[in-house]
């Protein structure tokens, strides 16, 4: 049967956001699932949804995704729908759920499945995007409602038009919410057809949208995300480039202003400061970081061994003008 060879496609994940949720909170989501304890999902998310909506997201898709008992989650889901139809936690979760489950079809591109698995796989993110469409009276009650329906509409058929359409709504109900932003700058990220200009353009206006709030940290919260490996690793090749080094490190700095004692920021913001050669930035940076080091957060193009090597952390290695400053700052 056509859907069984379907199944057997490789399950594809989401990437972890920067900052990354909580493992200990999320864990009792999944035990109250478990446990088909609805209720207490539903008053869980209504209680913590502007503040954690990510954490809720994320445990829940990696819990489809690695379980992969679809059968027996789509029965809960419907029985939770009929005792509670109008519940906004159960359609949040049941747009996560459809979402999860296209995400097996998937191996590379969209673009590249065959026509019969794009039109199957269309319409289980249909799914999604209609639930979501049930409770849209509720939408202002969570910003992950607006992030959830951004990313299905990406996913799925909808039109680039289209989402940005469904951001400029979400923005001005939820203008600070860091999963809305998110969502919507994988449609210009050049992994997903986008180009470095319009990433770039929508970080800005990204950050203009959180600038009350945040300063300058959405820029660099972005590009934290954009961040990868080997070519995929965020590079300050040239002045006046993009990124903005002095954007970036404006955005860090504004970070760690409000969240002093985040230290995967601390981290990401030393391995761009190697990244955009500013040895001043990255010796004060390596010095507040000693030994509490999450290579994780550093590519495998610019490790922090080499980094020291190369800015000359702890030696006396001669400061040029443009290790001084960055590649690219032009302050």
């Amino acid at each position: 049967m056509f859907p069984s060879m379907l199944f057997s496609v490789m399950l594809a994940v989401s990437p972890a956001e920067p900052g990354g949720a909580p493992a200990a909170k999320p864990a009792v989501l999944q035990k109250q699932w478990a446990e088909r304890k609805f209720d207490s999902i539903e008053r869980g998310l209504r209680e913590t949804c502007a503040a954690d909506a990510a954490a809720f997201e994320i445990q829940f898709d990696s819990y489809f995704r690695a379980t992969q008992t679809w059968e027996a989650e789509r029965n809960a889901l419907e029985q939770w729908r009929q005792q509670a139809p109008e519940a906004l936690a159960q359609a949040l979760v049941e747009a996560i759920y459809w979402r999860a489950y296209a995400a097996q079809l998937r191996l590379g591109a969209i673009g590249h499945l065959p026509k019969e698995a794009m039109q199957f796989y269309q319409e289980q993110l249909g799914r999604g995007i209609a639930r979501l469409q049930h409770v849209k009276a509720q939408a202002n009650a969570c910003p992950l409602w607006h992030s959830l329906n951004i990313s299905l509409q990406l996913e799925g058929a909808g039109s680039r038009r289209g989402a940005a359409s469904a951001y400029l709504d979400a923005v001005q109900a939820f203008p600070n919410d860091q999963q809305i932003h998110f969502a919507m700058a994988r449609a210009y990220s050049p992994r997903s057809g986008g180009s470095a200009v319009q990433f770039d353009q929508f970080a800005r206006r990204a950050m203009f949208f959180t600038k009350a709030v945040e300063g300058g940290a959405m820029y660099a919260r972005l590009y934290w995300r954009e961040d990868g490996n080997g070519s995929e690793a965020i590079q300050f090749r040239e002045q006046r480039g993009l990124p903005d080094w002095r954007m970036v490190k404006s955005g860090f700095e504004d970070l760690l202003q409000r969240h002093p004692q985040d230290l995967r920021g601390r981290n990401k913001f030393a391995s761009f400061a190697c990244r955009a050669n500013d040895r001043a930035t990255y010796l004060k940076l390596r010095q507040e970081l000693g030994e509490r080091i999450l290579p994780e957060l550093w590519p495998d193009v610019a490790g922090v061994e080499a980094c020291d090597r190369k800015l000359g952390k702890g030696g006396s290695a001669a400061t040029s003008p443009t290790q001084a400053s960055g590649v690219n700052s032009h302050s």
